[in-house]
């Protein structure tokens, strides 16, 4: 009887966190449903190959080719992540394992504190410092370039990185590496050989975490890609480039309701809903294969 009660008197409690859990996948399926309600239309309208293989996006001429916004984005996300993961692990390495203990806490604070600053703050700081320094410096007429913006980015996903690389790197059992260091292994080796390896799957958690956080930004891209709607050509990262969270913002406002321009905008938000959908797939299967290899040297 006292079982039974104790079950009765739960009840409410776990229906209360079943719809807590469960509201998060419930808001995710009606945003990809209202998405594809109002992005399918312009795959017929516009026509599929013309949208997803057009090498020219001027809305204001009937050309809706989203391959130059698909490569722009692919492009500044890449290139973010090429500058900010070496980056990031190697402050994260620095500062679980080489840095005093006085400013071990102050550093990755000060590093925290990038993310707390508003997207707009970087655009600016993008457009009017840092763009025309890669102007200047490669001689360029404008600086608002691929790599312009994944400089930005670079600054707005480090946080990210770092926080979540450091908090794994501190939790390597300490006694590991001090074995490591008892067979004669340098602090570099213990760093290669014990810390890297078993910090690999919180590493590419929080390369993932960026990701979504550089494909996703609009405000800051905005101002520092260029908006050209055209297939970048020479040298892909000095060139100027239209992401599509940038062009979803500018036309959004001036898209008529129902027509074909406010299509293919939700046909760009599904593509790039696709993109990072993609994406956190592979690495999801590349986290869990990781994670499988280490339970399997576990077992051994």
């Amino acid at each position: 009887m006292v079982r039974w009660r104790v079950r009765i008197e739960d009840l409410p409690i776990k229906i209360m966190l079943l719809i807590s859990a469960s509201s998060s996948i419930i808001v995710l399926f009606l945003m990809t449903i209202f998405v594809l309600k109002e992005g399918l239309p312009a795959f017929w309208e516009v026509g599929l190959d013309e949208l997803l293989m057009g090498t020219r996006w001027a809305p204001y001429y009937g050309r809706y080719g989203a391959l130059p916004l698909i490569i722009g984005s692919v492009l500044i996300v890449m290139t973010t992540l090429m500058i900010s993961v070496p980056l990031g692990i190697s402050v994260s390495i620095y500062i679980s394992e080489w840095a005093p203990g006085w400013l071990k806490d102050p550093l990755k604070s000060m590093i925290e504190m990038l993310a707390a600053i508003p997207s707009i703050v970087y655009g600016f700081v993008g457009l009017m410092f840092i763009a025309p320094t890669i102007a200047e410096f490669f001689g360029l007429s404008s600086g608002q370039v691929v790599l312009t913006s994944a400089i930005v980015l670079t600054m707005m996903v480090l946080p990210t990185i770092v926080d979540i690389s450091t908090e794994v790197m501190f939790l390597v059992p300490k006694e590991w590496k001090e074995a490591a260091f008892a067979l004669g292994a340098g602090k570099w080796q213990v760093i290669e050989d014990v810390v890297l390896p078993t910090s690999k799957s919180g590493i590419v958690a929080a390369v993932i975490l960026a990701f979504g956080r550089a494909i996703g930004e609009t405000i800051a891209v905005l101002l520092t890609c260029g908006c050209v709607g055209a297939m970048p050509e020479g040298n892909v990262f000095l060139q100027p480039v239209y992401a599509i969270t940038a062009a979803i913002v500018v036309y959004m406002g001036e898209a008529e309701y129902g027509g074909t321009l406010y299509h293919v905008l939700y046909a760009l938000a599904a593509i790039l809903f696709m993109i990072t959908f993609v994406m956190n797939l592979l690495a999801d299967l590349i986290l869990r294969k990781m994670l499988g290899g280490v339970r399997s040297e576990a077992r051994i």
